[in-house]
């Protein structure tokens, strides 16, 4: 797939169909994902993957409640803006766009723990953000689709644990990959035109 095409065509998937998976695509996806920039030149990521149903019901039941909790609130805007129509179609899937796609992909980086001081101070999340663009990036050109899930406060000790990571590694996110229906819904988007995003030669009001 050409380039402009991947970036063009890249967005989260949320709706499954039941179609497997090669594992092969997997681990060329997971490749892409450790072609990225590596702060410390080591590249020195892991990667669980996920498979059996079992397993992503027991690591992502937190995201089951996230979901139930916010399907239970009844939640309406009366005048939904994009943000807003996006968050109230992800937010029940929170789950199922886990657990009913063929894979999950989790991507570890080495870090005790996060320390914001400075910028960068930062650089070990960075760089694990760069291998999940790489890893999503990828999924497009293999013509799947992904889902991604940000561990949300607890959620990533809480999943990290049942999938019995040992301490001083972190995840950025989960993300899922497999086959998306062809009719799920796709939300209309921001525009992303750069021209008024620039600021030559400094900020520009």
């Amino acid at each position: 797939m050409e380039f402009h095409e991947v970036i063009n065509k890249r967005r989260t998937s949320r709706e499954w169909t039941n179609k497997e998976v090669d594992f092969e695509a997997i681990k060329q996806i997971i490749a892409a994902g450790m072609k990225a920039p590596s702060w410390d030149h080591y590249r020195n990521w892991q990667f669980i993957v996920l498979h059996e149903r079992k397993e992503k019901e027991q690591a992502f039941a937190y995201a089951k409640a996230v979901a139930k909790r916010y399907v239970d609130s009844n939640h309406t805007y009366s005048r939904p803006n994009l943000a807003q129509k996006m968050y109230a179609y992800a937010m029940p899937r929170q789950y199922s766009m886990l657990v009913d796609c063929p894979y999950v992909i989790v991507p570890l980086f080495k870090c005790a723990r996060l320390n914001a001081e400075w910028v960068s101070k930062l650089n070990p999340l960075s760089t694990a953000w760069c291998v999940a663009e790489n890893i999503m990036l990828a999924v497009i050109n293999e013509r799947l689709g992904y889902s991604l899930r940000i561990p949300l406060n607890k959620e990533h000790n809480v999943v990290l644990a049942k999938l019995g990571v040992p301490n001083g590694w972190m995840t950025p996110c989960f993300i899922g990959v497999g086959y998306p229906k062809e009719d799920e819904l796709v939300l209309e988007q921001y525009d992303s035109t750069p021209d008024s995003h620039i600021h030559m030669g400094g900020w520009r009001s």
